[in-house]
């Protein structure tokens, strides 16, 4: 990219230290607000770059819903320098691949490259970063492309729609109310002049962080950084719509409703704190302990000790805010929701009193180093790592001291996890039953 394009170039005089610098991390913070995280590998044959935006659903009010998501397809097709699939085929040909996701708080643009490739693939990005194409006719073609993403995954999915209303229910009055990928009445009237100013305000001139891991130069990658994104151009982050986070609510809300369906679903939603607040490790564990894998205690309970249930899962709405954790159970068929919803409630009541046992800590422990540990395996892996680290908890050193942390938590702070996200109220609980059920908890006991 030429210098009149993105402006003067970056000098290393103007790069702020930052807080803390060890290893293995290079952290470098540009007037302006461009961030960069290298995490070099020497002789490392692969690199990953992760271009992350600080815009997800939660800024787009009151604007329609889903420009976030819809922006990042936009990202995909094309600017006036690499054109329609122009930036995946240079990837490509170069032995790369790509791919990017939209969360409430964050958009996250994943490039996997061999590590000679790095400058090309931050070229691309910061191409498309300044110069994207936004005009009617692309708009139309990817509105169609959302819309039928839509269709497949959430408006063909009883269960899916229903989890989008208990959701607004749960976090009513904040910005978190809204499903990412937007409202369909949104989706169908969100035009290019819309498109344009939402890119250009969170975009074009807005905060952004990279992140490098792999066989990447330090040398090199300050260069490149300096080449390609001229860092003292970068404006000031505008002021974001205030927004607050899903907390606890007055009292208990609940849905009831019926759809097509073969299996009973239940949903049951709690207060979570945010990923930098103290209690979030704890927090992690006991969910952990909770929901994760066969050996926990709601799967042992509910679906290979009592068979209520066929299955378990659990999503996050918020995680930069105090935000809610949900509980998903698909019930078994004939069985009633409201027995399911009994013991639950009873076995979430003597975590509180009585807190996990130390087979169940360890276990959880052990489960959440293991997948830290996976993480670290990759260069992909890492890189998420540090978007989490960096975007979500604020501070990129908390992913070295992760381990330590999370091996500090007790089960007495477990426990107290336990009663701030079950003993304080401000539950949401949702029951689908299907249609020919008499009512939501209808069934065999």
């Amino acid at each position: 990219m030429s210098q009149d394009q993105c402006g003067a170039r970056a000098h290393r005089a103007d790069i702020v230290p930052s807080r803390k610098e060890e290893p293995p991390f290079i952290r470098s913070v540009f007037k302006g607000g461009l961030e960069t995280i290298l995490w070099p590998d020497p002789g490392n044959p692969r690199a990953a770059l992760y271009i992350v935006y600080p815009v997800g659903s939660r800024l787009e009010l009151p604007e329609p819903t889903g420009l976030a998501h819809f922006l990042e397809h936009m990202m995909f097709n094309g600017s006036a320098r690499f054109p329609d699939d122009a930036f995946d085929r240079i990837l490509e040909d170069l032995g790369g691949s790509n791919n990017a996701y939209t969360t409430e708080e964050i958009t996250v643009y994943q490039d996997l490259v061999p590590a000679a490739a790095i400058e090309r693939a931050l070229e691309l990005e910061a191409d498309r970063r300044r110069h994207l194409l936004i005009d009617p006719g692309r708009v139309d073609r990817e509105r169609g492309v959302i819309l039928s993403e839509r269709h497949a995954s959430i408006d063909n999915d009883p269960v899916a729609r229903f989890l989008e209303e208990v959701q607004s229910v749960a976090c009513a009055g904040t910005s978190y109310a809204s499903p990412v990928i937007g409202w369909r009445d949104d989706i169908e009237r969100i035009d290019s002049a819309v498109l344009r100013e939402f890119y250009a305000r969170h975009y074009q001139t807005g905060a952004v962080t990279i992140v490098g891991v792999g066989g990447i130069d330090p040398d090199d990658w300050h260069r490149m950084i300096d080449a390609h994104w001229s860092p003292d151009a970068v404006s000031p982050p505008s002021r974001p719509i205030e927004c607050r986070g899903p907390g606890a609510s007055f009292g208990e809300r609940r849905i009831e409703a019926t759809g097509p369906l073969t299996a009973p679903y239940l949903v049951m939603g709690f207060p979570a704190p945010g990923a930098s607040d103290p209690g979030a490790r704890a927090h992690e564990l006991l969910w952990t302990i909770l929901v994760g894998g066969v050996a926990s205690r709601l799967f042992a309970t509910l679906v290979e000790g009592k068979s209520l249930a066929l299955d378990l899962d659990m999503f996050r709405v918020g995680n930069r805010v105090s935000g809610r954790q949900f509980l998903g159970v698909t019930v078994s068929p004939r069985r009633r929701i409201a027995a399911v919803e009994r013991v639950i409630r009873e076995e979430l009541a003597r975590m509180v009193d009585e807190g996990p046992t130390a087979v169940e800590r360890e276990r959880a422990l052990n489960q959440r180093l293991a997948s830290h540990a996976h993480h670290l395996e990759s260069v992909a892996g890492r890189a998420e790592l540090l978007v989490r680290a960096q975007a979500i908890q604020g501070d990129p050193d908390s992913l070295a001291e992760y381990p330590a942390r999370l091996s500090a938590v007790s089960r007495e702070d477990i426990r107290k996890a336990a009663e701030s996200a079950f003993g304080t109220g401000g539950w949401t609980v949702g029951a689908l039953a299907p249609d020919d059920a008499r009512s939501p908890t209808a069934g065999s006991s």
